[in-house]
């Protein structure tokens, strides 16, 4: 998608793959697992993320991707869990 291209010009599938991209590689997120859904000037982001900090990040990385469109997200914070220490076995 181009800097003079609005995403009601481009294909849903598109713009929602061009999100999900800035989503992954930015440094603050790196976060796979969140879905993009767009619906002419909406955009729906799902799925989970570590912290709060996070959330509004990945909240900002989409408004400032899609200005002119109203983003909805509805991710939820899941803290990750500290991985167990391994029983070692004698």
């Amino acid at each position: 998608m181009t800097a003079d291209e609005q995403p009601s010009d481009v294909h849903p599938d598109y713009v929602a793959e061009h999100v999900r991209e800035a989503i992954a590689k930015d440094e603050r997120l790196a976060e796979l697992h969140v879905h993009v859904r767009v619906n002419g000037r909406r955009v729906v982001v799902t799925g989970e993320v570590a912290t709060e900090e996070r959330r509004r990040a990945l909240f900002e990385v989409v408004s400032s991707l899609l200005p002119d469109c109203e983003v909805v997200n509805q991710t939820t914070v899941v803290p990750l869990v500290a991985t167990p220490k391994v029983e070692r076995l004698t």
